[in-house]
């Protein structure tokens, strides 16, 4: 399932542990502001870097959830 732009539906995926995997394209820009994937108050999701390249101005990383 590809989610673009909808922060409020990957958490409730993430809450009810429904990620495996999360590819994601990040343009690296300092806001200092905003909503975040992986909140500080949220629950912990340990994470395995599987790539990481550059894609232009952006960064595409892959990430699977470390298994319990």
């Amino acid at each position: 399932m590809i989610i673009t732009g909808s922060l409020s539906v990957v958490h409730a995926l993430m809450a009810e542990e429904l990620v495996d995997e999360y590819r994601l394209l990040t343009f690296p820009t300092i806001l200092g502001a905003g909503r975040r994937l992986f909140p500080d108050d949220g629950p912990r999701t340990d994470l395995e870097c599987l790539s990481a390249e550059r894609a232009g101005a952006a960064v595409f990383v892959q990430h699977r959830r470390v298994a319990r």
